[in-house]
C-alpha cells in the first residue's frame, strides 16, 4: 500500500516537474519577437508593460503574449502552455490563408462587422483569462488574406479555405466559374443564368464539375499533340 502511494506521488511530482520545465523553456525567450510564433514577456507589479489599457499595468505582476495579432494578458504563468497550444491549433486551421484578430486587437478595418473600434490599442483581458473592460469591444475574428471574406467561426475558416483551394484548381485547369446570377455572355451556353458552371478559357467549352474539366483538358492536350505531329 505504501509502495503504491509512493509510486503515485512520484508520478505526480514527475508530471509537475515536466510541466514546469515546459513553461520555463517557453519563458526562456523574453525579448519581443516579430516571428509568427511570437514570445511572452513578464512584467513585475511596478513595471510599465506599455499596453495602455492593460488592467494589470504597474500594479500587478503579469504576462503578455507578444504576437502582433494577440497581446493576450494573464497572471498565471501556467496559462503559457495552454495559450501557446491555442495559437498552434489556430495557425494550423488558418494555414497561412487567414489572419486572426482577438477581441482585444483592432483589425484596423473600419467596415469590419466584427472588429474593435478602439484604433490600434489593446483592450484588456482579466486575470481569469477572459475578456474584460474596454469600450466598443467586439469579437475575435478572422480575415481572409486572399479576399475580403471575414468570419468569427473557425469552421467557416476551414470551409472558406477549401473554397479557395477549389477555385485554385479551377484556374489551374484553365476554367472560369459562373454562378446562376453571373452572365457568362456565351450565347450558345445551355447553363447561362441557370446554374453554376465553368467555361474553358481557351475554347469556351462549358462543364459542370471538376471531373469534366480534367477530361476536357486531357482531350485538349491530345489534340495539341496531334497538331504538332501533323506539322512534323
Amino acid at each position: 500500500m505504501d509502495n503504491d502511494d509512493s509510486s503515485n506521488n512520484g508520478d505526480q511530482m514527475s508530471s509537475t516537474t515536466q510541466s514546469n520545465t515546459t513553461i520555463n523553456r517557453m519563458m526562456a525567450t523574453t525579448e519581443e519577437s516579430s516571428s509568427p510564433n511570437g514570445s511572452y514577456l513578464r512584467f513585475r507589479f511596478n513595471e510599465d508593460c506599455g499596453f495602455h489599457t492593460c488592467v494589470y499595468r504597474e500594479h500587478q505582476t503579469h504576462f503578455h503574449c507578444m504576437r502582433k495579432d494577440c497581446g493576450y494578458s494573464f497572471c498565471d504563468k501556467t496559462r503559457i502552455v495552454q495559450h501557446t497550444a491555442r495559437h498552434e491549433r489556430l495557425d494550423s486551421l488558418m494555414g497561412g490563408d487567414f489572419q486572426q484578430f482577438r477581441s482585444s486587437v483592432s483589425c484596423m478595418q473600419s467596415e469590419c462587422p466584427f472588429g474593435s473600434t478602439v484604433g490600434g490599442n489593446l483592450i484588456n483581458n482579466n486575470c481569469g483569462g477572459g475578456v474584460g473592460g474596454g469600450n466598443n469591444m467586439k469579437t475575435s475574428h478572422f480575415h481572409c488574406l486572399k479576399c475580403d471574406y471575414v468570419c468569427a467561426d473557425t469552421d467557416k475558416v476551414v470551409a472558406h479555405r477549401r473554397q479557395h483551394a477549389k477555385m485554385d484548381n479551377i484556374s489551374a485547369a484553365g476554367f472560369e466559374k459562373y454562378s446562376p446570377s453571373q452572365d457568362c455572355q456565351k450565347e450558345m451556353c445551355n447553363y447561362r443564368l441557370k446554374q453554376t458552371h465553368y467555361h474553358c478559357l481557351t475554347c469556351n467549352y462549358s462543364v459542370l464539375g471538376l471531373s469534366q474539366m480534367s477530361s476536357h483538358k486531357f482531350k485538349y492536350q491530345q489534340q495539341q499533340q496531334q497538331q504538332l505531329q501533323s506539322q512534323d
